[in-house]
């Protein structure tokens, strides 16, 4: 392939969204039942005529991706990148960027301790709480799980040390926030783990701004890119050793491109392959936070190798606003902590089911509740109900419209009956996508006792239900980051004994926005080792496959250990991934 024809290929990377999505291939995954693009896995014996080729082959652009390339090409290693979607950086580049990094150099320097064996503990008790045993060797975990939550401690810090060192990421200690297990005796550093990129005024960065980061060290090093890409197809040796990829463009043209040493992949999850989500999901979801090329690709291309699969039913969740969600599935973000204090979230029978300010994660896994005697899930859809004073004191923190501002997702009416009678007449209007939704005929009844409750609670400071604020990470997350109270209004703050909760105001209006179960991504997919090699069924390396990422089996088993988790589990295993690749020989 010549560097005119790549420079094309690359130049697609101006195609808009919607032609991207119109060009998505559907095709058949081979033992899973299920549809996606066609894989298959190709012997060199077929005389493969490649198109280009470099030490390292990198599949993916997000974090995992770019540092693994960051990391192979730093040890002299030649490296493509290979990005299936028409932009650079993935999910990555949509998401706040902060990440999650255990004995960093900010606590080191402040005096803090982080002890790797409490650390280890802590993620061992969050990851595996069915397995997870205190006294016993391993912590009563499986060796390779251990393993693997052992090598994130040991080289989380060292990753975003070697990124800063080689000039790739400026990072600082900026929001000092609690982690989402608050509740666990054994994290002796219950806060101050995250991390964010360093914008070049100084103010912390999102995901933006860490992808441009790694982006310029990549391109200021002549790492080729190529966009509009998709990887169909591992090819392998007689030995079964992978030896490079089968690439589809936009247009339709086929290049392989030759790996000497590896392939890596930090390709993305499954968010949106309805068929993964229907088959390997605990309930019902209605979308996610991953960019909309997050097909699950690299499940596929794995098991087309022998690679062993593992945590399929697990995701980094959120609860998202179904409406927007039923206009594109890839939503612009989740509702990471309902804001407000005069609000709770009930479902269709009215009645409170989770503590409104627990962490995203957990919180969302109330969504696939199943009630066995009616034989359905009681709680798909939530309902957050606020007030006017939520509505005005809080407004602009997603998913609260600002001042001024109407969203089509918002429901109001003047009492909470006829809010009841207005939430039923918005499912209805969606009722030939979302299927029958009726609320129970004892709704608005129930929901009165739920605010009056609430109230009560309120106003005393102890929610008997819920422990709404009991928690350090339900006050701090909403007083620092998602319910900012608005100066320019007459409403106060600081009134009741917990800053969480507010008793509703006697008058309407009220509202209500309509939750449903969402993910930042998916985290199942082909098991890897501490060095990022992708395992087969007898637990060996397949030689030249390594994998970091939202693609793979979630070092962090089902666990969100903090605020950042996803991306510094993505960003340390992508580091160990193309280290280890860059330094074996095929």
């Amino acid at each position: 392939m010549t560097d005119k024809k790549i420079g094309a290929t690359q130049a697609i990377g101006k195609m808009d969204r919607r032609k991207f999505l119109q060009t998505t291939a559907v095709g058949s995954i081979a033992g899973l039942g299920v549809t996606t693009t066609s894989f298959a896995v190709t012997d060199s014996r077929s005389n493969i005529k490649w198109d280009r080729e470099a030490d390292i082959v990198v599949v993916g652009s997000g974090a995992a991706a770019s540092v693994s390339a960051i990391a192979a090409a730093h040890a002299k290693n030649s490296v493509i990148i290979v990005e299936k979607a028409p932009i650079y950086g993935g999910t990555t580049a949509k998401s706040e960027g902060a990440f999650w990094i255990p004995n960093h150099r900010f606590l080191r320097e402040q005096g803090i301790e982080d002890p790797r064996d409490d650390a280890i503990r802590y993620m061992a008790r969050c990851a595996y709480v069915q397995l997870y045993r205190p006294g016993e060797h391993l912590l009563g975990l499986p060796k390779l799980e251990y393993n693997l939550l052992a090598a994130f401690y040991d080289n989380a810090a060292p990753a975003v040390e070697f990124l800063e060192k080689v000039g790739a990421l400026k990072y600082i200690h900026y929001l000092r926030a609690y982690d989402y297990i608050d509740s666990a005796k054994e994290n002796k550093v219950p806060r101050d783990r995250m991390l964010n990129s360093e914008r070049p005024d100084g103010s912390p960065g999102r995901g933006k701004e860490l992808i441009r980061q790694l982006r310029a060290w990549i391109d200021a090093n002549n790492i080729p890119v190529l966009l509009n890409h998709r990887v169909q197809t591992v090819l392998s040796d007689e030995q079964r050793k992978v030896i490079g990829v089968k690439a589809t463009t936009s247009d339709g043209t086929t290049v392989h491109l030759r790996a000497r040493k590896a392939v890596v992949f930090g390709s993305g999850g499954y968010t949106h392959n309805a068929e993964l989500i229907r088959n390997f999901q605990p309930g019902p979801i209605a979308g996610g936070c991953a960019t909309s090329s997050c097909e699950g690709d690299f499940i596929a291309i794995g098991e087309s190798v022998g690679a062993k699969l593992g945590n399929m039913a697990s995701a980094w969740r959120d609860q998202i606003v179904l409406e927007q969600a039923l206009e594109t599935p890839s939503v612009p973000q989740g509702v990471w902590q309902p804001p407000g204090d005069s609000m709770v979230l009930v479902n269709k029978y009215g009645k409170r089911v989770v503590g409104e300010k627990r962490n995203y994660n957990e919180r969302s896994k109330v969504h696939f509740q199943w009630d066995p005697n009616k034989s359905e899930f009681i709680n798909q859809y939530l309902f957050m109900i606020y007030d006017r004073r939520t509505a005005e004191l809080f407004a602009g923190n997603y998913p609260l419209p600002a001042p001024g501002d109407t969203l089509p997702y918002v429901i109001s009416a003047q009492t909470l009956d006829d809010l009841g009678q207005a939430i039923q007449q918005r499912l209805e209007k969606y009722e030939s996508r979302l299927g029958v939704v009726r609320l129970d005929k004892g709704f608005a009844k129930n929901l009165h006792e739920t605010v009056s409750k609430f109230d009560k609670y309120a106003s005393s400071g102890l929610d008997e239900e819920f422990q709404r604020g009991i928690g350090p990470y339900d006050a701090d997350w909403h007083s620092v980051y998602f319910s900012i109270p608005r100066k320019d209004t007459t409403w106060k703050t600081g009134t009741m004994p917990t800053i969480v909760m507010h008793p509703f105001q006697p008058q309407g209006p009220y509202y209500a926005i309509i939750f449903a179960a969402g993910t930042l991504d998916t985290n199942g997919g082909p098991i890897i080792n501490e060095h990022g090699q992708v395992l087969d069924s007898n637990n060996q390396p397949i030689a030249g496959l390594y994998g970091a990422g939202n693609c793979i089996a979630s070092p962090g088993g089902g666990s969100y250990f903090g605020g950042g988790a996803t991306i510094g589990l993505a960003m340390t295993f992508g580091y160990l991934a193309g280290s280890h690749a860059a330094g074996s020989a095929i």
